[in-house]
């Protein structure tokens, strides 16, 4: 969940900061107050483009901090393979300088703006100007049909990757028993004979560094035991030691402590110190305990790096022997095993590919079936969103490969660990249009509905935060009453932020955040104020006209009733500057 959001220095925005609550939080203020300049600091937080003409005037740069906490599991996996500091929450940084590159940081580490925005994406999906970090991504809409598809479609998914992982190593299994089987004596020879002198060594990736370690602490055994011991008998040798020397000493200025305070504290520190030397030459003798000589062993360990560097010259590294070694073995086991390997294998790649197709085709059909179902609940959604023309497709599509899978109707076609299907969602909102592809045609404001469509037919599991903007263009009173009773409940499953306009959607917020702007030395500044209580109430009056009539007012708490706010938002701790 996004907690906090900073900004400084992006366009009409000098510094403030947000903290949106949990579930459904509204935006609102008059126009050009800058309510999207915060979504777009929002976008840029997460890998997004960013203008650097948008710094504010006088600034040296525009800085955006986006903190989230939990942080997705997926997301703490990829901070451990990039070797990020992870820490108890995620915060991200972007920095846009006029004129120059900025800079992007995640957990205070430096990364490229491609890093920030991958690990973005799995943290919100914004729609903003028409675009959607996630909406648009073809792999993202296969993966939603398939959550779609609930437990029922985990299983074939996760079916269809293991055979795809099997059938792949079948393959390739056999493509390397048809070599060794065409493969020459000499070759042959060859192999056997790198067998022979590379088995017997029992070559391990990664052994070197242990071994070299090894070595300077035995070569250096005599010493080390030597150093522990100056250490224990300078500390802790009977009379001369220093843990005894400084007891005496302590003893006699804790007898004379009581004429004078301070000097009992220095007494207590001596008594302490006294105890840490002891406990200092206890393991420092314990240390010298451990430490061996073992001539023999030294001349082991030599012995094994001089082998392995001969084997690292000779091939490459140890990594390029051992890999060597593997094929040498295979091309023997094949050739030992002549014909008859090569029929082995044919005969477990053909079972694996079957197998394969199997898994394959029942996932293929079970999206066909879910797209069919999401089309007709995701158009229906979106027709009460005030698109009464609008029609939801899913287009499944596959490639012919002459190397792929046969489904079932004769043709080979490519299969990934994912399935054969390419998914791509396709949206029209007008009446005799053909549906297209999301990229080529719907609007900000239609993509922020769809969207909110799928958000409200698909549970995502860990879906991320949901930022809308332009989502309540050309609503009415009672659709828009409809979105924001959508955003209220997507919100009983994960946080979602809205840029509105419209009072029936902002009332059925959780949390209220009101962003206003003013005149200010410098140029215009905007601040940003969570609402609660008579200020939301005056809030919502001025959304339906403009001022704040005793109208307006009544209605405005007749909205907040039916959004069930009760006219006050969450408290919140938002600073503006």
């Amino acid at each position: 969940m996004l907690r906090e959001l900073r900004v400084e220095g992006l366009a009409v925005i000098a510094a403030a900061r947000l903290e949106p609550g949990d579930g459904f939080t509204a935006l609102t203020g008059e126009t050009g107050a800058g309510k999207s300049v915060c979504v777009t600091a929002l976008r840029a937080a997460l890998g997004g483009r960013a203008d650097p003409g948008s710094v504010r005037p006088g600034a040296s740069a525009a800085r955006v901090t986006a903190v989230f906490d939990p942080v997705p599991a997926d997301v703490r996996e990829r901070l451990a393979e990039l070797g990020i500091p992870d820490d108890d929450l995620l915060t991200l940084t972007r920095e846009v300088v006029p004129g120059g590159r900025g800079s992007c940081r995640v957990n205070g580490a430096l990364v490229s703006l491609s890093t920030l925005r991958e690990l973005g994406d799995g943290l919100a999906d914004v729609t903003l100007q028409g675009a959607s970090q996630r909406l648009l991504r073809a792999s993202w809409q296969r993966d939603l049909l398939d959550v779609a598809g609930g437990g029922a479609g985990r299983a074939p998914r996760a079916r269809t990757e293991a055979a795809v992982h099997h059938w792949r190593d079948a393959e390739a299994a056999l493509e390397a028993a048809r070599r060794a089987a065409s493969a020459g004596r000499a070759q042959v020879q060859r192999a056997r004979d790198l067998v022979a002198e590379l088995r017997p060594l029992e070559l391990r990736s990664g052994e070197v560094p242990g071994l070299e370690a090894e070595r300077v602490r035995l070569a250096s055994a005599a010493k080390l035991a030597a150093a522990a011991e100056a250490i224990a008998e300078a500390a802790g040798e009977e009379d001369s030691g220093a843990a005894d020397r400084l007891a005496g000493s302590a003893i006699s200025a804790a007898t004379m402590a009581a004429f004078d305070p301070p000097l009992a504290e220095i007494a207590d520190t001596a008594a302490d110190l006294v105890e840490r030397l002891r406990e200092l030459a206890l393991d420092a003798r314990r240390y010298g305990g451990t430490v061996v000589v073992d001539q023999e062993r030294l001349a082991g360990v030599e012995e094994r790096l001089d082998a392995l560097a001969r084997v690292a010259r000779r091939h490459g590294s140890i990594e390029e022997a051992i890999a060597e070694l593997e094929q040498a073995e295979a091309l023997v086991a094949a050739a030992d095993g002549g014909d008859d390997l090569v029929a082995r294998h044919e005969a477990d790649c053909a079972a694996v590919r079957r197998e394969a197709a199997e898994a394959a085709a029942e996932l293929s059909r079970l999206r066909a079936t879910t797209a069919r179902r999401l089309e007709r609940e995701v158009t229906a959604q979106l027709r009460e969103l005030a698109l009464p023309h609008a029609r939801f497709r899913i287009v499944l599509s596959r490639s012919l490969d002459p190397g792929g899978l046969d489904l079932g109707d004769g043709r080979a076609v490519r299969c990934a660990e994912h399935g054969a299907d390419d998914v791509e969602f396709r949206l029209v909102t007008n009446r005799d249009m053909v549906p297209v592809a999301l990229d080529r045609g719907p609007s900000g404001g239609e993509l922020s509905r769809l969207a909110l469509a799928l958000s409200a037919s698909v549970q995502e599991a860990g879906a991320p935060l949901l930022v809308l903007d332009e989502v309540d263009g050309g609503l009415g009173g009672e659709t828009a009453a409809r979105v924001g009773d959508l955003l209220a409940a997507i919100g009983a499953g994960r946080q979602v932020l809205a840029v509105t306009h419209r009072p029936e959607i902002a009332a059925r917020a959780r949390t209220h955040l009101v962003v206003s702007k003013r005149d200010a030395p410098g140029g215009a500044r905007a601040e940003v104020a969570p609402v609660s209580d008579d200020a939301r109430l005056a809030e919502i009056a001025r959304l339906m006209s403009g001022r704040q009539t005793a109208a307006a007012l009544r209605r405005a708490d007749e909205l907040l009733a039916e959004g069930g706010t009760g006219g006050a938002a969450t408290a919140l701790a938002v600073r503006t500057m």
